[in-house]
């Protein structure tokens, strides 16, 4: 599952970012290049799915790749597919990472792990007569919440277990199976320890990455067919109560959007923000690519947000330094990074059904 999405991730980038571009967008970076890079090459739903990836790891798969003729990586240290790369890619299973919605869910997503795991272990106790216990969730938002649910449904308790139980036996045959049983395996409750990330790449026989992805990815199936399905799968639409989307919009490029939103000018708000000029930039694609309807007139006009956008589509090409040197430099690398984000924004609305 790993080596399946490193290769998906340099098919997408079509040889145009380094082995950094794809730690940045599997771990999560909160920058405006990532967070570009992620709108530009189709790969929002990989935004942060893996925040624990050591980047040896990455290296190291990149390097194998390399040594089975999959992968080529030039002087300038991009990688890009082969042949064989390709074919090994199309042989994988699509299924086993079609829930991931990173760019959408993964800031939230650890908050719904918590409440599960530690919801299980306490309705699990509850039900078996344990009392004394430590808990697997050290977490005090996740222990408040826990405490709340018991103390509205504290004379339920056993329905919702119950229900609880039914529910993910319901979604989890439904799932990629051995993705389903390293899920069980590592849930603890009812006198039951769940297994370690080490007993379960013993058993399975997966590398410790396999062993993450795949329960990271059921977390955002299960998190997503609770959120879509109230009715079906109540207990578990609970868990993701008061859990929704992130905007990603930093706190400080939030405050620089407020300014924008008061009509101030760049060089005015870098004045007032007393930061650097490039980083008020920043902050301003940082709001093109994630806020609907952003108004980038007071920097570019839309014939050239047009232009600048054709002219990414007719090179075929992210790289900001090629759709810079072929308009001939009339445009800098903010003016072209904005029109690209507030392109690939609207073209992201266009293609939503409407309601």
């Amino acid at each position: 599952m790993f080596e399946s999405i490193v290769l998906l991730c340099i098919k997408r980038f079509k040889g145009e970012r380094t082995v950094s571009g794809i730690f940045n967008m599997l771990t999560g970076k909160r920058s405006s290049q990532t967070m570009q890079d992620a709108k530009a090459y189709q790969l929002d739903h990989m935004f942060g799915v893996f925040p624990e990836l050591e980047r040896r790891k990455l290296d190291n798969a990149i390097d194998q790749m390399a040594g089975r003729e999959e992968v080529v990586v030039n002087e300038e240290g991009f990688p890009n597919l082969t042949d064989k790369g390709t074919d090994h890619l199309q042989t994988q299973r699509a299924s086993s990472s079609a829930y991931f919605q990173g760019m959408q869910w993964h800031e939230v997503l650890p908050a719904f792990i918590s409440r599960l795991n530690l919801l299980i272990q306490a309705s699990s106790n509850k039900e078996a007569g344990i009392q004394s216990y430590v808990a697997i969730v050290d977490q005090p938002g996740a222990q408040a919440w826990v405490k709340k649910v018991f103390g509205t449904f504290q004379d339920k308790l056993p329905r919702l277990n119950q229900s609880l139980y039914e529910e993910l036996v319901r979604l989890l045959s439904n799932h990629d199976p051995v993705q389903a049983e390293l899920f069980t395996h590592r849930l603890t409750g009812g006198g039951w320890i769940g297994l370690t990330v080490d007993q379960l790449k013993e058993k399975y026989r997966l590398s410790r990455e396999d062993i993450l992805l795949g329960l990271r990815h059921t977390y955002y199936y299960l998190f997503q067919q609770a959120k879509k399905d109230k009715e079906a799968y109540p207990v578990l639409h609970l868990c993701t109560r008061g859990l929704q989307s992130s905007h990603l919009v930093t706190a400080s490029a939030g405050k620089t959007y407020q300014l924008i939103e008061q009509g101030l000018s760049l060089e005015e708000i870098v004045t007032v923000r007393r930061l650097k000029k490039s980083t008020i930039q920043d902050h301003i694609v940082e709001a093109a690519l994630v806020t609907p309807d952003f108004d980038v007139s007071p920097f570019l006009s839309a014939e050239q947000v047009e232009e600048i956008n054709q002219k990414a589509m007719d090179l075929n090409t992210q790289r900001l330094k090629h759709i810079h040197q072929d308009l001939g430099g009339v445009y800098d690398y903010f003016e072209i990074r904005l029109a690209l984000a507030h392109g690939r924004s609207t073209a992201q609305r266009e293609r939503k059904p409407s309601p």
